[in-house]
Parts: structure tokens; C-alpha cells; sequence
């Protein structure tokens, strides 16, 4: 089943850069200190809780209140059950991977690509099998090969998205409480890919390996631009802990 492999490695990818936003985070905590990166993140924390609340939108759920950022980097958004039971709570568990997503892709555009993240080409990708993840990883290099070799570091445009890199990057990895509003939507949407792979893919006849599974491989491979701005997020992060190191071992310990 095609179309049962291709979701598995959605959702294999997508646990991934959930796991990648987690590490993220910690090292930018190592790197600079907590409350400044609290301060730093408030466009990404914003964003967040905006993906929050326009899932809320699309599902049905009514938004009963919402704060876009505190002092210590939080947000929040409180809202009731969306009509799309479980696969709408899944929805606004997740919408900030795809919110910060996009933003990073818009802004992007916006600036005229001053880091070149669009022009890597997927062709030879296979994505009905687990080896999708070295094809991943291929891709995910090309994008770092080509963001070092035709960036200019001294173009403000380059800086600014860096930036907002910085903060889009911090603000897709969902909560422990949105991973477990999600977790029966996720189960749920598997189990209606398998329906739709037996009804669209088979019943019909589907020429190739049908449309549903077109469009879920389509899906999986653009996580690649994700990871890239992650990946490039995580060098600058180093780069700063790394020049900062002599710093921080020359501080007198407290006793």
C-alpha cells in the first residue's frame, strides 16, 4: 500500500522535526541567556499562538481568550472543542509547524531569497519508502550547500531572515499539552488514509500510485525546507555558544 507508506513517513517525518524544534530550543538556551531569548522569540512565540487560534478558525472552535506573548515566552490560546472531533484537535495541536512554515517561506519570498532554501530539486525522491529519509537528508544538504555558497552575509536581507529564522524555528515545536490534544487526531487521520487509499487508490483504479498518495508524498518531501531552516538555525546558534565559550569558563563559580 502505497499510500500507507507515504503516511508512515509523514508522520515519521513530521516526529522528527518535532524532536529537532525540542533540541533546537535547548540549544539556544545554552547559547544565550533565557530571558533575552525569551524577549528575542516574541515574533515566533506570536506566531505560534496565531497558527493556534486560525486552526481554531477552520475547525470550529470557538477562541475564548488569547495572549500572544509574556515576559517569559509563553503564550496562550484557550479555546472550546473544534466540531471536527479529534482530527480538529489534531489540527490545533499542530498548526504551528505549518504556520512557522509558511511564514519562514513568505518572508522569504518577501526579501527576494537571501537565503537560497528554493532551488533544490526533489526529482528521484522515494517517498513510498523508508528510505525517504536519506533522500530527506540529501536534500536538507543541498539546501545548507547552497544557502553557504550563494548567501551574502552583507546584505541586510540575509541578517533579517536569519533572525526571523531564529524565531519561526523556536516557535513550531508544539507543547507536551498539544502533542496529547493530538494524539488521538493523528491515530484517526492514519486510519482514514487507509480509506482513502482503498477507496481512491484501488476501488477506482486509480492510474500510478493514485492521487491520495500523491499528494501525502508531495507533503512528506517538503519537510525538507523545515529541517534546512532548522539546521541553519542550529549553525548560528553554535557559532554564538562557540565564540561565547571563553566567556562563560572565564566566570568565577559561586560557592
Amino acid at each position: 500500500m502505497p499510500t500507507l507508506a507515504a503516511f508512515l513517513n509523514l508522520f515519521l517525518g513530521v516526529a522528527l522535526l518535532i524532536l529537532a524544534t525540542y533540541g533546537l530550543r535547548r540549544l539556544w538556551i545554552r547559547a544565550v541567556p533565557p530571558k533575552l531569548l525569551a524577549y528575542l522569540i516574541a515574533p515566533g512565540v506570536a506566531v505560534h499562538e496565531l497558527s493556534h487560534a486560525a486552526a481554531c478558525v477552520l475547525t470550529g472552535a470557538r477562541v475564548h481568550s488569547m495572549v500572544l506573548f509574556r515576559s517569559d515566552g509563553s503564550g496562550e490560546v484557550r479555546h472550546g472543542p473544534p466540531k471536527i472531533k479529534h482530527v480538529g484537535d489534531m489540527i490545533i495541536a499542530l498548526a504551528p509547524l505549518a504556520g512557522c512554515t509558511l511564514c519562514l517561506w513568505l518572508l522569504g519570498l518577501l526579501l527576494q531569497s537571501p537565503v537560497n532554501l528554493y532551488a533544490v530539486r526533489v526529482e528521484g525522491v522515494q517517498t513510498s519508502q523508508f528510505a525517504f529519509l536519506t533522500d530527506l537528508g540529501r536534500l536538507v544538504f543541498e539546501d545548507l550547500r547552497l544557502a553557504l555558497t550563494t548567501t551574502s552575509l552583507t546584505s541586510w536581507r540575509t541578517w533579517v531572515f536569519l533572525y526571523f529564522a531564529l524565531c519561526f524555528t523556536m516557535g513550531m515545536a508544539p507543547s507536551r499539552q498539544d502533542l496529547k490534544n493530538g494524539a488521538v487526531g493523528i491515530l484517526v487521520l492514519c486510519l482514514a488514509a487507509i480509506v482513502a487509499h482503498l477507496v481512491v487508490d484501488r476501488l477506482i483504479n486509480a492510474t500510478g500510485d493514485g492521487p491520495v498518495f500523491g499528494f501525502v508524498a508531495n507533503a512528506t518531501i517538503k519537510l525538507h525546507y523545515p529541517f534546512a531552516v532548522c539546521a541553519i538555525s542550529a549553525l548560528l546558534a553554535g557559532f554564538i555558544l562557540l565564540v561565547s565559550a571563553p566567556f562563560r569558563a572565564s566566570r568565577p563559580r559561586k560557592r
